[in-house]
């Protein structure tokens, strides 16, 4: 296998020069990009499971925010990754998008943390959205060059999540990035910059990929549903820098018809702020869901921090959009289908705690629901339970993993180990002639948490099986052709890793975890 060579973007204030490993060894490296040393310290934390991780800020900062860098990095070596203890400073006038491209093509990272764009007030200098777009540029620039994907992760400071960070996500992953088609096979789901990554299951049970779906523009963030059709909608935010130096953010939306095949061009759904591309730059990432008829639902937080939706109907034709005045939310929806067939949207609160609930009514409008308002979910665990009209979370009182049912006063603990993050989960899942719900997580040293309980009775104990797998991403969890369990998720090389329940076992027994193919 060739060697890439090439030298660190330095400064002189920058860290050792290095050149880049093999191929192999480059996929485990984590390449950090921020404002300055003090941003690149709350992303170190970040980056657990790499081996090596470099970092690149577009400035030296002050000298406060440079010592916090080099603990942050001490705390990496700690852990097991190899971390200079300087940042690499880009030189005065240099191009960042261009700084940031020679550098991934020295070290050839499996991913790249990042802060994210278009915060608003949370970024009043505009550096975070400077070094995030100066990553989104290199990254669409090297999948073009070498058709090697990148996973590209933003985040932004916030309240320490249960795994103990400082830093959530600006772009939330989907839950449910793993889904069967119709000839039943398995396909995962996941964005980066401008790109979607997609790994396709083989006829005999292999998997193909990433594949890089071409979607310039794309923000690394995307929710994806799966209609009653069997076909796979996947909804994100595209970002487009216009000649006159105005930014256009619109909703855009492509489909998925058979397993393995292209996607569609995506459609654009515009913006609620479409009159005012300035206030649209700053909506959130939306989510989707299906009525039972097939229409499809669509939500976005709008710049007032309340709602927008608009829907589909199965002829294709998209309504206008509606706004959804209300309480004000957080950077946090989740939409699934409700008990009646119709599609509900839950949203964790902006200024309170609590969670409200949109539903439709018998007049074909949408109407707020306080019930769920003692559902005090701790941010970035919110997620829709497979079973219909209930939601999990982790509860932000106790730190315990909870399920509220709809029509239920208050959630029920589910008394499993500590998880921190969302959890995915499947039902109808034979296990020894039961049919159960089967979950999936991870805890928090960040290795995937598998757990089944017997289907609608949750509330008589969930038995849970730890992993060693370590997790990049919350894992997913779906039903392969022969009903088998399948969990996926991304190792610390950002390579799809599996597993699936082995035959011949009683209980939950799992396979020895295996990587997909090489990426190519």
């Amino acid at each position: 296998m060739m060697a890439t060579t090439g030298r660190r973007t330095g400064a002189p204030r920058g860290g050792r020069s290095r050149e880049a490993g093999t191929a192999d060894s480059g996929r485990s490296q984590v390449l950090i990009v921020a404002p300055s040393p003090a941003e690149a310290a709350l992303l170190m934390a970040e980056a657990g499971g790499a081996v090596s991780v470099a970092a690149l800020c577009l400035t030296g900062g002050d000298a406060e925010g440079r010592s916090a860098f080099a603990r942050a990095a001490a705390e990496a070596g700690h852990q097991g990754a190899r971390a200079d203890d300087e940042a690499s400073i880009l030189p005065s006038g240099a191009d960042a998008a261009s700084a940031v491209l020679a550098e991934i093509r020295a070290l050839g990272p499996g991913r790249v943390l990042t802060t994210g764009a278009d915060q608003g007030p949370g970024d009043p200098d505009g550096s975070h959205e400077a070094a995030a777009l100066a990553v989104f540029r290199a990254v669409e620039a090297y999948h073009r060059e070498t058709g090697r994907p990148v996973f590209v992760d933003c985040r932004t400071p916030g309240p320490h999540s249960p795994a103990g960070s400082g830093a959530g996500p600006r772009y939330r992953l989907p839950s449910n990035w793993l889904v069967r088609g119709n000839d039943g096979r398995l396909s995962a789901y996941l964005p980066t910059a401008g790109a979607v990554l997609r790994w396709t299951e083989g006829a005999g049970g292999g998997w193909s990929g990433p594949e890089l779906l071409d979607a310039p523009g794309l923000l690394p963030g995307l929710t994806v549903a799966q209609g009653p059709d069997g076909y796979v909608r996947l909804v994100g935010l595209r970002r487009t820098e216009r000649g006159d130096g105005t930014v256009a953010t619109e909703i855009v939306c492509a489909t998925q018809y058979q397993t393995g095949r292209p996607l569609t061009p995506w459609h654009e759904l515009g913006n609620p702020h479409r009159a005012e591309p300035e206030r649209g730059r700053f909506v959130g990432l939306p989510v989707a869901a299906f009525d039972d008829d097939g229409t499809l639902h669509v939500f976005v937080r709008n710049d007032e921090h309340t709602v927008n939706t608009r829907h589909q109907r199965d002829d294709g034709v998209w309504s206008p959009w509606r706004h959804l005045r209300g309480t004000k939310t957080a950077d946090e929806m989740v939409a699934m289908r409700a008990p009646d067939g119709t599609a509900e949207l839950f949203v964790r609160l902006r200024d309170i705690s609590g969670v409200a609930r949109w539903s439709r009514t018998a007049k074909n409008t949408w109407a707020e629901d306080p019930s769920p308002e003692n559902v005090h979910a701790y941010p970035g665990t919110l997620a829709a339970a497979p079973e219909v009209g209930a939601l999990r979370c982790t509860y932000a009182g106790t730190g315990e993993l909870c399920q509220w049912q709809w029509g239920a006063y208050g959630p029920a603990a589910l008394h499993g180990p500590d998880v921190a993050a969302r959890v995915a989960g499947v039902t109808g899942i034979d296990l020894d002639g039961w049919l159960c719900t089967v979950l999936a997580s991870t805890d928090r040293r960040g290795c995937c948490l598998v757990g089944f309980h017997v289907e609608g009775r949750h509330d008589a104990g969930v038995w849970w099986t730890a992993t060693d797998q370590w997790c990049l991403v919350p894992p997913a969890v779906a039903p392969d052709r022969h009903g088998r369990v399948t969990v996926v998720t991304l190792d610390a090389s950002a390579r799809l890793t599996a597993t699936r329940r082995a035959e011949d076992e009683r209980g939950l027994v799992l396979e020895p975890w295996s990587q997909a193919g090489p990426r190519s």
